[in-house]
């Protein structure tokens, strides 16, 4: 998609989200903050972080990738800079494989690693939404029901058809090649069970750091139905349509929030905090990017 549309699409959501907000309801709930559960929630996103930068060194090192997890941590909280700083939510995904590759020539096993660990992610965050549908203590609209199972249902016939795809005649070999490694390494059972309660802790703590930022400005909200929204918001937010998830993390919120009887102004709100926890630790990868602290050619303090 052009990036003059999702700028568009992103200005346009925003518009109609800031149209419908009452602001001096906003500007009460951040006076009412308890910033104790917000920092809560910036040390959670973290330490997640690092869980997840645990798994793609598991990833990477089956492709022959021998870095600590240090340089690991590092490249992922520079990608999340990257996420940040570019209009597109994969930049990141992109400059953590270009630090991995860092010149040696293999381009496709350091994407192939990334996939891997965001995949492995996606699926237990849906897991997670589709758990949280049993133990939601009140019945949830029908679309977002759909929403849950429907991502859930894409999910199994988007790894069925990766299975079958690597034998389709009109992909390059090289492609093929790289789809055989991807599938075989995503469903190797001993690689599953090393990275399945990494998983599980990462995308738990993504969970708990939205339920922590509600809490901060005093909303009752239900830990199962987080369990239910914030991975459909990740999900929505991965979609190509807009500048880094702007228009679309609020819209959403908004969305997602409407089942709970919660107004615009607290939705937004609430994204807005989830917008400024992300943005901190971007921040630290951005300093770790000025200083060089991950030597690679993309950067050129490290190059200097």
């Amino acid at each position: 998609m052009s990036k003059y549309l999702r700028f568009g699409i992103s200005a346009g959501l925003l518009t109609l989200v800031a149209w419908q907000t009452r602001w001096d309801d906003v500007a009460e709930r951040f006076a009412g903050m308890r910033a104790g559960w917000y920092w809560a929630a910036v040390l959670l996103l973290a330490l997640g972080l690092t869980g997840s930068a645990r798994r793609w060194q598991i990833y990477a090192k089956e492709l022959g990738f021998d870095r600590s997890w240090r340089q690991f941590c590092t490249f992922y909280f520079v990608g999340m800079f990257f996420n940040l700083v570019l209009p597109t939510s994969v930049g990141g995904d992109v400059v953590r494989a270009v630090y991995l590759n860092d010149g040696s020539g293999r381009k496709w096993p350091a994407v192939i690693s990334v996939l891997l660990e965001r995949a492995s992610g996606l699926l237990v965050l849906i897991a997670f939404a589709c758990v949280g549908l049993f133990f939601c203590p009140f019945a949830l609209p029908g679309w977002l029901v759909a929403c849950v199972w429907g991502s859930a249902a894409a999910s199994l016939i988007a790894l069925i058809g990766m299975r079958y795809a690597q034998r389709w005649p009109w992909l390059s070999t090289p492609r093929r090649e790289q789809l055989h490694s991807f599938v075989n390494l995503f469903l190797r059972p001993d690689l599953w069970v090393r990275t399945a309660l990494l998983s599980v802790l990462t995308q738990a703590a993504g969970i708990v750091v939205v339920w922590c930022l509600a809490m901060s400005i005093g909303l009752d909200m239900p830990f199962a139905y987080c369990c239910v929204f914030a991975p459909m918001l990740t999900l929505l937010m991965l979609l190509p349509i807009s500048v880094g998830g702007m228009g679309v993390r609020e819209g959403g919120m908004v969305l997602f929030l409407a089942p709970l009887g919660v107004d615009t102004g607290s939705a937004l709100t609430l994204a807005f905090l989830l917008f400024s926890v992300g943005a901190a630790i971007s921040l630290v990868g951005g300093v770790l990017y000025l200083i060089g602290a991950a030597p690679t050619q993309l950067n050129p303090a490290a190059a200097g």
